[in-house]
């Protein structure tokens, strides 16, 4: 099994955690016979890009965009849209990068710190290599599944699941607890790591291995804000803008390439033990 892999991320002050991260990145580029690395970085304050720009002095394809001052936006799902759209834009005008067979996602964190099993990740690939139209695989993880907020799935999460939160909180005026736990709570889950894939309209969970010719393709960027109307005490509307998951709305544009999606049960890149969802989160993606 030969493929050509573009690994990319979005970094800040994650120093701590870069030698595992990409120690990950290096086991991985085992599975290639030719990678890319495309890192787009802002306003750290550590040795975050030093250490970057050492590792990828000794890369054949290898680019570091920094995006200084991306902070002064308030809104962080603002900021990544804008961060994981720079990736995509260098991969789709590249000749080169555009041409390579797959794309690999990793959050940059502790989620990316946590060691792959590489021959589970290569049953991944070769499990989207079996069939033309899987244009997709996402990570799992060991306990609670932590990344709700991507997750589309008729059964499991069919709507953004904080915007449920926020409805069913205005609606009912109840407590933070209590609309948490009338919506979110109840979509909480576990997946079973020896489970077969299975399709989702969208998912993310840290880790996603993309079929290259999806990308280029995608007609979607990531998307990570929108105007929200509701109405106050007295019937009258009331217009906000909140953030959403920016994976949403990307992964919607590989569906619409008749494209399927799938988490990838086997492919562990977490433990996370018990739920640690904050039932307020809601109230800070208002901006």
């Amino acid at each position: 099994m030969q493929f050509n892999i573009v690994f990319a991320g979005v970094i800040q002050n994650a120093s701590k955690h870069l030698p595992k991260i990409l120690k990950n990145i290096e086991d991985l580029s085992r599975l290639s016979s030719e990678s890319a690395y495309i890192f787009v970085e802002n306003d750290s304050t550590d040795s975050t890009k030093s250490d970057l720009q050492i590792w990828g002095s000794k890369k054949k394809n290898f680019k570091l965009i920094s995006l200084d001052g991306l902070n002064q936006l308030p809104a962080r799902t603002v900021r990544l849209e804008i961060l994981r759209n720079t990736y995509i834009e260098i991969i789709k005008q590249s000749e080169i990068l555009s041409k390579f067979n797959y794309l690999i996602v990793m959050d940059m964190d502790e989620i990316g710190a946590y060691p792959f099993d590489l021959d589970i990740s290569a049953n991944a690939l070769r499990y989207l290599d079996e069939n033309s139209t899987r244009a997709g695989v996402f990570a799992n993880q060991i306990g609670i599944y932590y990344d709700m907020w991507a997750l589309r799935s008729k059964k499991l999460c069919p709507f953004d699941i904080w915007q449920e939160v926020l409805d069913y909180s205005h609606k009912h005026k109840v407590s933070d607890q209590t609309a948490f736990s009338e919506t979110f709570e109840k979509r909480i889950l576990s997946l079973d790591r020896n489970s077969d894939p299975f399709e989702v309209d969208s998912a993310f969970g840290g880790f996603g291995i993309y079929k290259m010719g999806f990308i280029t393709n995608n007609q979607n960027p990531y998307l990570g804000s929108k105007i929200k109307l509701i109405t106050n005490d007295v019937g009258q509307p009331v217009i906000l803008r909140t953030q959403i998951c920016e994976h949403a709305h990307f992964n919607l544009g590989i569906k619409n390439q008749s494209g399927t999606l799938h988490i990838f049960p086997k492919l562990i890149n977490a433990v996370i033990p018990k739920s640690t969802f904050n039932p307020s989160f809601f109230r800070s993606l208002l901006f």
